[in-house]
């Protein structure tokens, strides 16, 4: 909680220390609502792997010319079939902060950066089904650590609105020494300052 408190501090303090100079960006944040994605896992039973879809959100925070920084979280959801049943899912939610690089040309801004954050698996694996009646099923759920570049392509459509593109790789380790990777793509629109 203090640390979410001290981003708090730190994001409204360069607010107002940006706020007399109408030319320079401020933040842009917005929702990424299209965002397909591959995932490679494991769980006790079998290897997944499988197309993945999911909604999120950005904000970024931008400093001086060349920096970033601010908050990034999501839900990324993957069906996969087993033997018996084609209704079993891994999902990963996650949410943290990420700082970067920024790079800005007339109207593209591309931005390269790191994320890091606090995430939590759920995994319903589904062995035996009968219609909608589950014989034989198993719920994992782990919370984890995610970590990700993040590289963003923003196209400038008016001062205030840009259409954003990122490239994502969620990476995290659940027990066992298992890994969960998920490359997705990414586009959203983002509301600029």
């Amino acid at each position: 909680m203090k640390k979410w408190f001290f981003l708090f501090v730190v994001f409204t303090y360069s607010l107002f220390l940006y706020a007399n100079e109408p030319k320079k960006d401020i933040y842009s944040g917005g929702m990424l609502f299209y965002q397909p994605g591959y995932t490679m896992a494991h769980n006790p039973h079998q290897e997944i792997t499988g197309l993945s879809n999911s909604i999120g959100g950005i904000l970024r925070f931008y400093f001086w010319d060349y920096f970033t920084c601010g908050i990034y979280g999501g839900s990324q959801k993957t069906h996969y079939n087993t033997i018996n049943s084609t209704n079993s899912y891994m999902n990963l939610g996650y949410g943290g902060v990420f700082a970067g690089g920024v790079l800005k040309t007339g109207k593209l801004r591309l931005v390269l950066s790191f994320f890091a954050g606090k995430g939590a698996i759920s995994n319903l694996h589904i062995e035996k089904q009968n219609n909608t009646i589950l014989e034989d099923a198993n719920l994992y759920k782990y919370g984890v650590f995610v970590y990700s570049p993040i590289f963003s392509a923003d196209y400038m459509l008016t001062s205030k609105i840009s259409l954003t593109t990122q490239v994502i790789c969620l990476t995290t380790q659940i027990p066992d020494e298992k890994h969960f990777i998920n490359p997705t793509f990414q586009i959203g629109i983002l509301f600029n300052r």
